[in-house]
């Protein structure tokens, strides 16, 4: 069992609970911090996150690397061998996480941050009708 926290900047952590609650019905599964939105401190809350582990696999998702949440984040797991923490976070790499059946190791998530989908999408140059087989490559 893996225990995923999101933290952001705002609501971009609220926002892709939303997002896995809608798709999946899995949106309690993720803890959020939405950083910024009020004068609240959410340094306990990360430390909050990590004593709960209990030898779990933590999985830590931020938003933005070299950020100040991204920061914050790594001065809290910096000895914690069982946390892994991923920047520049994305919906599809979460859901990959959460939806994952397989044991989270650091192969594991680079294989999943490969099929992340983050990828620039034009428009087909012929005169062909879009579908959602379109996007299928």
């Amino acid at each position: 069992m893996n225990k995923i926290l999101i933290a952001s900047h705002g609501h971009l952590a609220s926002g892709v609970q939303s997002s896995l609650e809608i798709l999946t019905g899995m949106g309690n599964k993720v803890t959020v911090i939405d950083a910024y939105v009020d004068d609240h401190d959410y340094v306990p809350d990360i430390k909050k996150f990590i004593d709960g582990l209990d030898g779990q696999t933590g999985i830590i998702f931020t938003d933005l690397f070299g950020g100040s949440v991204n920061q914050k984040v790594m001065l809290e797991v910096a000895d914690h061998e069982n946390v892994f923490v991923i920047t520049g976070t994305n919906l599809p790499i979460v859901l990959s996480v959460v939806l994952e059946n397989e044991a989270i190791t650091k192969t594991k998530l680079e294989e999943l941050i490969a099929a992340s989908q983050v990828q620039l999408v034009e428009e087909p140059k012929d005169d062909t009708d879009l579908s959602d087989d379109s996007f299928l490559e």
